[in-house]
């Protein structure tokens, strides 16, 4: 539910606009979950589950859940402009959620950007011809974020086990959760600071520089015993920051010539780190992430440290192999040993997962009735882990395939494949055409029935050109904070190619 209410003023100069509100929101669900077996007959419907014979047995199951959470938020916002030139907003939202702790509940959330597009001042007036555009800008909001279960703040019970008493077996409940009455919202903040601008009619664009920042990021951390009775407390303490440069180019390159040609470039460079983990209270040296698959590993794909880029690999670094054709790593000491004998202690980070570069340009020419367009796009700076090559890249792996030819990689490596080492580290560098478009618009003479007539055929991911060995770089996820991953259970992109006719009556 939300309520409204605006207000504006205007005249030669000034335009005012008022708005402010109040949103209500309450989230709840309930389940319920019942497992019993050994029918005499297939007839019973849900409210026949009685009659099979796990009840009896005490082998039936049951559980049920309830969750409920409500959201209220009061929010004003101000737009100003004077004479079209300097424009300006100011906003702040306060909100309260009761999934969160009894101190932190509420949460005020500002933001703030202004704007002056330089061609409307009198000393531009000279300058049209050259430049139409040229507006310079800042901009700095937050927001907060609540994603997690209603219940986190309090103190809770779960069952634990039967206890035998007077004879009876009795289920025990234990501590689930500790309390936590400082539990507060994550903070997301971004200062963007940028200039917009259009020169000769025909180029116009972008460039930013961004600084994005989550403050008070949940974590589960150890917790000390006594006070507290559960292991671990969810609590505020970790900070990441994001900062880079985008820049956009549309152009028209060819105008007034039978071809006509448009072109845009849209670039971004950006890194993210972990640049605070621990307090005076809570500390935890490094975030381990992503387990790799399997049953009984505990290697992890990537670890984390205060102060360090997010996304980076972490195992051994790749050293060869021996006379007995086993794969060698090396030791943090420098030596070279199998790595069946490495120790957790001889890992180091060994590549990053999350693209520094990202690229994309756009296409589209005309001539007569013809008409094409095409976009490509691109990722740069950064490494892939093969988890095909790790599963059957080796000759000491998959033996129960047939065509062992069709994916084997080193014939001389028959042991060792079951670490996370940089051998199975790949430059994921590519750069693909993702779409192109030919058309033909037939010339209609008598517009009575048709408007217009259109014939057309389009490619999807026609070409990929890239050194990576696997299925599709640009199909492995490249953001977030488990990048770079490719999961021998993706799909790569499939090459799609569509006809079509698009008719428009009168």
């Amino acid at each position: 539910m939300e309520w409204l209410a605006n207000y504006s003023f205007r005249n030669d100069d000034h335009d005012v606009r008022f708005v402010g509100g109040y949103s209500f929101e309450r989230s709840n669900w309930e389940q319920m979950f019942e497992q019993n077996n050994d029918f005499t007959f297939d007839k019973p419907l849900w409210n026949g589950i009685g009659v099979g014979s796990w009840l009896g047995q005490g082998k039936a199951q049951m559980y049920a859940g309830k969750s409920e959470s409500t959201l209220v938020g009061f929010f004003g916002r101000v737009n100003y402009a004077w004479r079209g030139m300097l424009i300006a907003s100011a906003s702040i939202r306060r909100e309260g959620s009761t999934k969160f702790g009894a101190n932190k509940k509420w949460g005020n959330f500002p933001a703030v950007s202004v704007a002056w597009e330089m061609t409307k001042a009198p000393f531009f007036k000279d300058k049209e011809q050259i430049v139409q555009s040229l507006k310079p800008r800042f901009s700095y909001g937050m927001t907060g974020r609540s994603d997690f279960d209603a219940y986190k703040a309090l103190a809770t019970y779960s069952t634990g086990g039967q206890y035998l008493i007077d004879g009876n077996w009795m289920t025990g409940y234990r501590p689930s959760n500790n309390a936590n009455p400082n539990l507060g919202w994550e903070k997301l903040s971004s200062i963007n600071v940028g200039v917009d601008f259009m020169f000769f009619n025909r180029l116009n664009g972008s460039i930013e520089y961004f600084d994005r920042r989550s403050n008070d990021l949940l974590y589960n951390y150890t917790a000390p015993q006594p006070p507290y009775v559960y292991p671990s407390i969810l609590v505020n303490v970790g900070t990441t920051k994001n900062t880079g440069v985008e820049l956009t180019l549309n152009g028209n390159i060819l105008v007034n010539t039978p071809v006509t040609w448009d072109m845009g470039i849209n670039y971004s460079y950006g890194t993210t780190k972990l640049t605070k983990l621990s307090n005076d209270l809570y500390r935890a040296s490094y975030l381990d992430l992503y387990q790799k698959p399997g049953a009984g590993t505990s290697e992890y794909f990537f670890r984390v440290e205060e102060g360090g880029k997010i996304g980076q690999f972490y195992g051994y670094e790749y050293a060869g192999t021996d006379e007995n054709h086993n794969m060698l790593v090396y030791a943090a000491d420098g030596s070279k040993v199998t790595a069946a004998s490495a120790n957790p202690e001889d890992k180091r980070f060994i590549g990053d997962g999350a693209p520094k570069h990202f690229l994309s340009w756009s296409n589209s020419l005309k001539w007569k009735n013809f008409d094409l367009s095409m976009m490509f796009q691109g990722a740069f700076g950064f490494k892939i882990f093969n988890m095909r090559k790790y599963g059957m890249g080796l000759q000491g792996s998959g033996s129960d395939n047939v065509l062992r030819s069709a994916y084997l990689d080193d014939r001389d490596t028959w042991s060792g494949g079951g670490v996370i080492s940089s051998y199975f580290l790949e430059r994921g560098d590519y750069f693909k055409l993702e779409n192109v478009t030919l058309g033909y618009n037939f010339p209609i003479k008598n517009r009575r029935l048709l408007d217009s007539l259109r014939v057309y055929v389009s490619a999807k991911n026609l070409f990929t050109l890239t050194g990576y060995s696997g299925t599709d770089p640009s199909a492995v996820t490249s953001t977030g904070i488990t990048p770079g991953v490719d999961v021998s259970s993706a799909y790569p992109s499939a090459t799609q190619i569509t006809l079509g006719v698009t008719i428009r009556f009168r």
